[in-house]
């Protein structure tokens, strides 16, 4: 019973100076984001969190949360609700999509493999098309994400904060 005790006092106190260890700052950058999709509905203030193998996408509306992304290369949470990420591209964007669209969207990185790439000083644009299924425009420049596929009424815009 006495050995019991010690334990169990042991472990409450770890948990304690866990609770009080310096926690890991995790980058941030203040946006503002317009997400268009037949699934998704959103614009306003949020912040895009970066780790090195997961990106968080928080937006705001009166205060609250009401967008919670949480992307990896191969998974997106949608709140609670997580899926592999050609799920995610199937019920939120297009099930055309190559896995990594969204992942690279929210990193400003070239997608689509760098099809229809043209590099200009302060970033890039992409004129990505296959017939009937997407006409994409989408660019990085000067600290603004900008993607916009007509055919699937697609549009995803996401400006850095003081830029």
């Amino acid at each position: 019973m006495k050995k019991s005790f010690s334990i169990l006092s042991l472990l409450l106190v770890g948990i304690f100076f866990m609770g009080c260890a310096e926690q890991k700052a995790v980058p941030q950058e203040g946006i503002f984001v317009v997400w268009k999709s037949p699934g998704m509905k959103y614009a306003d203030q949020g912040f895009l969190y970066k780790e090195k193998d997961r990106l968080r996408l928080e937006v705001y509306a009166n205060g609250q949360a009401a967008l919670r992304l949480t992307v990896t290369p191969k998974n997106v949470c949608v709140g609670a609700l997580c899926l592999n990420a050609k799920e995610f591209n199937r019920r939120y964007l297009s099930a055309e999509y190559p896995e990594q669209t969204l992942w690279g969207i929210l990193q400003g990185k070239e997608i689509f493999g760098g099809k229809g790439l043209t590099k200009r000083e302060e970033g890039f644009t992409q004129h990505i098309e296959k017939t009937g299924h997407y006409a994409i425009e989408y660019s990085v420049l000067n600290g603004s994400i900008v993607f916009r596929d007509k055919i699937n009424d697609i549009s995803i815009k996401i400006q850095k904060a003081g830029s």
